[in-house]
């Protein structure tokens, strides 16, 4: 976890209600209409979006991206905590 992360690898994550989210050709595509914007997600990004359906941990999330991606499990866990993150800092998911 990078320092300064609110969301650690034992934190239990939740998407926000507001984002509108549609896959399209494996990207997923998102709108905020409180905050006027779009985002999208693409790869492992668009997978972590799609286990967030139900709340999870970031050592949950690593388990399940460890069974379809071929990476080091200490990064995955570093990467995962980072980029949920950055979702969060982007309104897109909180600490639940």
């Amino acid at each position: 976890m990078t320092q300064g992360n609110v969301i650690g690898p034992d934190t239990r994550v939740t998407r926000s209600d507001e984002p509108v989210a549609v896959e399209v050709d494996r990207t997923v595509v998102m709108m905020s209409v409180e905050q006027g914007k779009y985002f999208g997600l693409e790869g492992p990004g668009s997978r972590i979006w799609a286990l967030l359906e139900r709340p999870s941990t970031p050592h949950e999330l690593r388990d399940a991206l460890l069974k379809e991606f071929a990476v080091d499990p200490d990064q995955c866990l570093l990467d995962v905590c980072d980029f949920l993150e950055q979702l969060r800092l982007a309104g897109l998911v909180h600490p639940s």
